[in-house]
């Protein structure tokens, strides 16, 4: 059985309404993705810009901080040239320091030698006004009658004497006529003249390290006294004096001019 004319044309108004949906289909499933791509291309886009704009921004903040850095190392190098200039002059005045500090050492070393030289100096005056206050003359003729029982001791007593008028003066750490002599070894020396100590003395020599000590005072004995001094002690006329070396020379004292320490026996034969 043929179709109709009337089937025909449904038919193919049936295919034509197929072709159209099919049509419609193909273009909404072409349409919707290329949608998205454009909006995703765009989004895309968008998003370059975005970042290239930070890029920008942070290639700008990039390029600032090298140039601070930059400028920051010029400025450590610098700094370091300073301070290796300043490490130099510190060194020079260190140096100069130093040497200021041995210099001052030098100074201060010098004014306690003066100063010591001042105090003894002091001492000395103060032992010249008593000396000064405390001399005593010996009358020759007076000298010559009293001492007529004791010739080594009167000996003793003009060699001193002798020794007196030929100014030979006082030094510390001297031991001879012409150096001049302190006051212990000026008494070992003329007992060692005269071969009343046996040995060989020198400027350290002291006599109450040579003689034996003494209970009485006897003519031609030696007193020793606070300060060092060492004396010959004799009497004139019921006159008691000693004589030796001073800081002011070879002079004869009151026998209690200073304190006493004791007494040293002489071995006079």
């Amino acid at each position: 059985m043929e179709p109709t004319p009337e089937q025909i044309e449904s038919l193919n108004k049936n295919i034509e309404q197929y072709e159209q949906k099919a049509r419609f289909r193909a273009w909404l499933f072409t349409i919707i993705p290329l949608l998205f791509g454009v909006i995703l291309l765009s989004y895309t886009v968008w998003q370059i810009q975005n970042y290239g704009q930070k890029l920008v921004e942070v290639q700008v903040k990039l390029d600032k901080t090298t140039t601070e850095l930059n400028d920051s190392i010029i400025a450590l190098q610098d700094a370091r040239k300073q301070l290796d200039l300043a490490n130099t002059d510190l060194t020079a005045v260190q140096g100069k320091l130093n040497t200021t500090s041995r210099e001052l050492e030098k100074t201060q070393k010098e004014l306690d030698n003066i100063q010591k030289e001042l105090d003894d100096a002091n001492e000395e005056l103060k032992s010249a006004n008593v000396f000064l206050a405390n001399s005593y003359s010996i009358d020759a003729i007076d000298e010559k009658n009293s001492l007529s029982f004791f010739p080594i001791q009167s000996d003793v007593l003009y060699y001193i004497q002798e020794l007196q008028y030929s100014n030979v003066g006082w030094n510390r750490n001297g031991f001879s006529e012409v150096e001049g002599f302190n006051s212990p070894n000026f008494s070992v020396y003329v007992l060692q003249h005269f071969g009343l100590v046996s040995g060989n003395y020198n400027a350290d020599a002291k006599p109450w390290q040579i003689l034996e000590p003494a209970n009485e005072l006897s003519i031609g004995d030696i007193v020793y006294y606070e300060g060092g001094y060492s004396m010959f002690y004799y009497e004139i006329n019921r006159d008691r004096f000693v004589i030796g070396m001073t800081p002011l020379g070879i002079i004869a004292q009151r026998l209690n001019f200073a304190p006493i320490l004791g007494y040293l026996h002489v071995p006079y034969q």
